[in-house]
């Protein structure tokens, strides 16, 4: 399981990233710590989540965990939340890094190598607590628990997407073609990140 997904990942999803992604808003416009807020973020990533899974697909998590550092300005304070969500699932493990960039005392950049704990999972959507992981991304930057502070990616080979919600502000989804994404396009026009929407408009529009 683990050889499979690395070797799909870097072949198809370079850097957790693919060759065209849609960007969604979830919490604007209100305000952080907000049970507004709150209860907007997860209706849409979870609307959002499975407009692109039907709960038979068959998909793989994969985890980015920082078990031996700790965030300076919200720390992970239920570290072991979603390892409970997911109890009973075979885990595989692997070493991974990123990537990072610093300066030295003569002010030239440095790369610094941050090592991260690779966990990888699979199952069909409907085998996995997704409403609850969501939910603790949700909560992570917003003072709320039970949070969740790894990185968490829902892939499915068969789609050829990747899902990953970063934090309460937003989610993207990956793939290496536009026909994949232009659905989400149309449908979920009005969430689309404004920022971004000019580039999107020119990616998606049927021409």
């Amino acid at each position: 399981m683990k050889k499979e997904i690395i070797k799909y990942l870097n072949s198809n999803f370079p850097n957790l990233r693919g060759k065209v992604h849609l960007r969604f808003e979830l919490g604007e416009p209100f305000p952080n710590g907000s049970n507004r807020r709150i209860k907007q973020v997860n209706k849409r990533v979870v609307t959002i989540f499975e407009e692109i899974f039907d709960q038979d697909d068959f998909i793989f998590l994969y985890i980015k965990d920082w078990e031996d550092r700790e965030d300076p300005m919200f720390g992970n304070t239920t570290p072991e939340y979603l390892y409970e969500l997911l109890d009973g699932k075979v885990i595989e493990e692997e070493v991974g890094f990123e990537l990072d960039e610093d300066e030295d005392e003569l002010g030239n950049t440095i790369e610094i190598k941050n090592e991260c704990q690779i966990k990888i999972l699979n199952g069909v959507v409907s085998s996995f607590p997704y409403r609850k992981i969501l939910e603790g991304i949700s909560h992570y930057e917003q003072g709320r628990e039970p949070s969740l502070g790894q990185s968490v990616f829902f892939i499915s080979k068969n789609k050829g997407i990747l899902f990953h919600m970063y934090d309460d502000r937003g989610c993207i989804i990956h793939s290496n073609s536009k026909k994949h994404l232009r659905p989400l396009y149309m449908k979920y026009n009005d969430w689309i990140v404004d920022y971004w929407r000019g580039y999107f408009d020119g990616v998606f529009k049927e021409e």
